[in-house]
């Protein structure tokens, strides 16, 4: 027979292999990952080198679909990025939130899109149990620099960030629904109030938005809130004469069968003028059937 002292060698390595695999298995199971996620993160951790895996996400760069430049303001921006690069997320129909993005940065942009696709499609909830550390599962983490890696993180946040906000105006519709003719109802964050000059007590800017808004939009209701004291010293803060973020709240039939991305949108290119003098705009909207 063979001398005992060289089965182990040869046997055992199928074994750590094998073992090495469960443990893979175990290990994005704990990372709460969207089952189009799981998909991803799997196909980077069978490449084997890092030039591969750079050759994969400029691969997802290429076919990531083009966002409308109009979506291209401070508001969508990732903050803590090398490069230039913006997300933002639309609620469909169904309860699931889709993500578009775009970044000056080939690499960068395969990043976005690894987390596109990875995202859209899926509940606020599946989106919020996703753990970051699945960067590190991917071999994404031992690949890129620090600084890649921080805007990477960066991303997800923000999109988490996005998908919340987008799950809270869903449920502050619902409920508004649901109240009925029993009080003040409410749709995408919006409440239906007595027209009123909320501009009187805005800044320039703020007075020249709410003009550029009712002109573009005739809205049935209207409010700008100037929250830019709430951002002092923080990075942008300073906009026009200390104007820099405004939540706007808009109620208008021009709304009527659009999805909210496209309502967003429309807000941007009427304020497109304006957004070069501010920092961000937070933008809750809703039709008249919707708020009635």
């Amino acid at each position: 027979g063979l001398p005992t002292g060289n089965i182990p060698a040869a046997l055992s390595r199928p074994r750590v292999v094998q073992s090495s695999i469960y443990a893979a298995e175990d290990n994005l199971a704990s990372l709460g990952l969207t089952p189009e996620l799981e998909k991803v993160v799997t196909s980077f951790k069978m490449v084997p080198d890092q030039k591969l895996r750079y050759q994969q996400l400029l691969f997802l760069a290429k076919k990531l679909a083009p966002m409308d430049a109009a979506l291209a303001v401070e508001a969508n921006k990732v903050q803590g990025c090398l490069s230039t690069v913006y997300v933002i997320g639309s609620m469909q129909p169904d309860g699931t939130i889709d993500f578009v993005g775009e970044s000056d940065s080939q690499l960068t942009k395969g990043l976005a899109a690894l987390l596109i696709k990875g995202l859209s499609g899926c509940t606020n909830d599946q989106i919020q149990a996703i753990d970051p550390k699945f960067i590190h599962a991917a071999g994404l983490a031992q690949s890129l620099t620090p600084g890649r890696n921080n805007g990477f993180v960066n991303m997800l946040k923000m999109m988490k960030r996005q998908a919340a906000a987008l799950a809270a105006d869903r449920g502050a519709a619902a409920a508004g629904s649901a109240a009925g003719s029993a009080g003040p109802s409410r749709t995408d964050g919006v409440r239906m109030t007595a027209p009123s000059d909320t501009s009187l007590h805005l800044g320039p800017v703020g007075r020249r938005m709410t003009e550029t808004l009712r002109a573009a939009f005739a809205p049935v209701h209207l409010e700008i809130i100037d929250e830019s004291s709430q951002h002092a010293g923080h990075a942008g803060a300073k906009g026009l004469d200390g104007e820099s973020h405004f939540a706007l709240r808009i109620v208008s039939e021009a709304f009527e069968g659009l999805g909210s991305l496209k309502r967003h949108k429309m807000v941007y290119a009427a304020l497109e003028d304006e957004m070069k003098l501010i920092h961000a705009l937070s933008i809750k909207t809703a039709t008249p059937t919707e708020a009635a």
